[in-house]
């Protein structure tokens, strides 16, 4: 047992148990819920690009106080009177930064500089204690202890100095802590104490809960005390508002956090910076969330408030782009680069719309800037459709396990059919083997190919629709200067259409004209070879049987299925394999699936036309002589018939496979004859009874 009072901190590291998230330190967070939305408050009130740069500079020192904490509390483990009395006085300093931030963005610094010096130096006297209390951790304490010491001397030493100055000791003092991770003593002290990387997760996590909850108290609280709240625009905007929120959740919760760090040099570094532009932008959308339900949605956004929107926007898919270069999307199918390189395009896009905004109505605005935030979630859903929780603790089962298994659900009446093998879950595959977009389209549904071909052309087209509106006057006839006629003109000159009516009128439209000209016959020729390679795939005619029959034959025991040529073209040079995968046991213990080939009485047909009896022969030879039948799930997992033509119509190779399992293996049965001659001489296969069989005492009728 340990003293309430005084004990001594546990060093932790990632080598150790896990580590949770103490109540605490969520206690602590909750300071941090007060002085977020104070800075935001100063920033709404007055919204210019020096606002929002002394706004981000006021955030820093937050995210800072609240990052050493964090830190420390991830490598030290200590919850006692004295340290509950030391966080206690911290979040008192951070509570009093959130009152005086206003203040110190209108010039009057001295406060809020004098309370971050009081909230480092709690670090620094936290980092002493472990310095005096684990001897095996001095050297991380020491060094980490030195840092914040430095930072805050700079801070307090700025509150006596004019504000100019200040500001530059203020920058000196951030700079030191954002820079010592990447010192080569910091290296060394992180290979010797790992951190612990979901415990961090975790926390980083929690504070981007909180900067988007202040999206949330912001909409809410306008929509409660406005006069037109329940008005069908404003719910409408507020609903919009809220959706953007939500997306940037679904961006950061469902990608970012849930990615495991890459073994780089830098990505640790690169990882916890990204998240300081991270915090910064989600803070600013959630006010310029707020500040959008007052669009006028039929006349152009004030220029204000889109640009803060746009911008912060902008600030935060890029901040989610860097962040994602170095983390790993757990199954993923597609390359990690390609996340990335949609996040970076996605930013470019908001911030073109930030600056064509004027040219258009506020509604098209925010309708288009939403539609390029939800594009973002659709995409996370097609490169990663499972969840990685979902089968991250899933074990490896025996096939008597999955017998008994079957067998409960038969006594239950569940669904009793094991899993396609094409569904298979591949955790860990590297990402620069995983699929590229074009096999991606290629392997997925005509959907898929389709709504994405739509998507890139309409938004390809809204690029260079606000390229053109870059330079007013540089398209001919455009008698507004509107974003709708630019974007017309877009699509004229990208489909190489052109009626006359709008043209190019400078120099600068002229070079727009051209790269578009190029992108469009590049685009059409990519999306022509996507749609004639799903067109031109051959595909396989063949029918399998739903079952096998183990049937007794000349006096042996007998395997059977049987295929058909359901389209009824010619198919030369068939050939058929048959292979079980069976679960075996080698002598020191060591469970093995294997597969054995099946030999065939006949496995290649120079002609395929009608159907086709794969036969095999159980002997003494047979991978199948020692199952017993009765119950044969406890030895075989599944058999594998695949057959290959030449086929005549397409003019290439197809290919077919069925999958078969034990339960559907008939026995002591027979296939019903589905061949039969009509009067005219002409064959006839009935595949109404394709999947018939009968016992083997009975006698099939012809």
């Amino acid at each position: 047992m340990r003293s309430r009072w005084l004990h001594a901190p546990l060093l932790h590291t990632a080598h150790g148990r896990e580590r949770k998230v103490t109540w605490l330190e969520l206690f602590y967070d909750l300071i941090f819920v007060a002085a977020i939305i104070q800075l935001g408050d100063a920033l709404g009130d007055q919204v210019s690009l020096g606002n929002f740069a002394s706004f981000a500079g006021h955030f820093v020192p937050l995210w800072v106080a609240w990052s050493g904490f964090t830190f420390f509390a991830n490598r030290f483990d200590v919850d006692d009177f004295t340290h509950r009395i030391m966080v206690f006085i911290q979040m008192f300093a951070v509570g009093a930064m959130a009152i005086s931030a206003p203040h110190a963005m209108q010039g009057h610094h001295a406060i809020f500089s004098f309370c971050f010096a009081v909230a480092q130096l709690m670090i620094v006297v936290m980092h002493v204690r472990a310095w005096l209390q684990v001897p095996k951790a001095r050297d991380y304490a020491r060094y980490w202890g030195i840092v914040f010491a430095i930072s805050a001397a700079c801070f307090l030493i700025a509150g006596f100095l004019p504000t100019v100055w200040a500001y530059g000791l203020w920058g000196m003092g951030i700079l030191v802590i954002m820079a010592a991770p990447i010192s080569r003593s910091s290296r060394a002290l992180q290979e010797r104490y790992p951190i612990d990387m979901e415990h961090l997760a975790e926390r980083y996590g929690l504070l981007t809960i909180i900067v988007l909850g202040e999206s949330f108290v912001k909409v809410l609280s306008f929509l409660t005390s406005s006069e037109l709240a329940t008005e069908f625009d404003t719910v409408l905007k507020g609903s919009l508002g809220l959706l953007l929120t939500c997306t940037v959740w679904w961006i950061y919760f469902d990608d970012v956090a849930g990615s495991r760090l890459k073994k780089h040099r830098g990505a640790f570094e690169v990882w916890f910076a990204g998240h300081l532009p991270l915090a910064i932008a989600v803070t600013g959308v959630g006010v310029a969330v707020k500040k959008a339900i007052k669009f006028d949605f039929s006349v152009p956004a004030p220029d204000d408030y889109r640009w803060l929107l746009a911008g912060t926007l902008c600030l935060t898919l890029a901040s989610v782009a860097i962040i994602d270069s170095v983390t790993a999307r757990r199954e993923a199918k597609l390359s990690d680069h390609a996340r990335v390189n949609v996040r970076f395009a996605s930013a470019f896009v908001v911030l073109l719309l930030g600056q064509i905004g004027s040219q258009m109505s506020a509604g098209m605005f925010m309708a288009l800037i939403t539609a390029v935030c939800v594009a973002q979630v659709l995409f996370d859903l097609m490169m990663a459709p499972m969840e990685a929780a979902e089968h991250s603790g899933d074990e490896p089962v025996s096939i008597a396990e999955l017998a008994r298994q079957r067998a409960a659900n038969e006594r239950t009446g569940k669904e009793n059919r094991p899993a396609n093998i094409g569904d298979t879950i591949r955790k860990g595959a590297p990402a620069e083997l995983r699929s590229d977009l074009y096999f991606f389209f290629l392997q997925g549904s005509w959907t898929r190919l389709l709504m994405s071909l739509v998507f890139v052309y309409v938004i390809l087209n809204v690029v260079f629709a606000g390229l053109f509106l870059l330079e007013p006057g540089s398209i001919s006839g455009n008698s507004t200067d509107g974003f709708a006629e630019a974007f017309f003109f877009s699509v004229q000159t990208m489909s190489t259409i052109g009626y006359g009516g709008l043209s190019p009128a400078t120099s600068y439209g002229d070079l727009m004209v051209t790269i578009e000209a190029a992108v469009g016959l590049l685009g059409v020729a990519m999306a022509t070879g996507m749609i004639f390679a799903k067109v031109s795939r051959p595909q396989a005619n063949a029918l399998f049987s739903e079952c096998m029959v183990l049937t007794t034959r000349h006096g042996k025991q007998t395997l059977m299925l049987r295929v058909g040529n359901a389209r009824g073209n010619e198919v030369v040079d068939a050939t058929v394999s048959l292979t079980v995968l069976k679960e075996e046991l080698s002598p020191e213990g060591h469970h093995m699936r294997k597969l054995h080939d099946i030999k065939l009485m006949r496995d290649r047909s120079p002609m395929f036309a009608m159907s086709w009896s794969i036969i095999h022969e159980i002997d003494a030879d047979s991978p199948l002589f020692d199952v017993d039948w009765d119950d044969a799930d406890e030895h075989i997992m599944m058999f594998v018939a695949t057959i290959k033509g030449h086929d005549g119509t397409y003019g290439q190779t197809t290919y077919s496979r069925h999958i078969y399992y034990p339960e559907d293996v008939r026995v002591n049965e027979r296939f019903v004859d589905v061949i039969s001659q009509l009067e005219d001489g002409r064959m006839m296969v009935d595949y109404h009874k394709f999947h018939d069989t009968v016992p083997d005492e009975e006698v099939p009728s012809a």
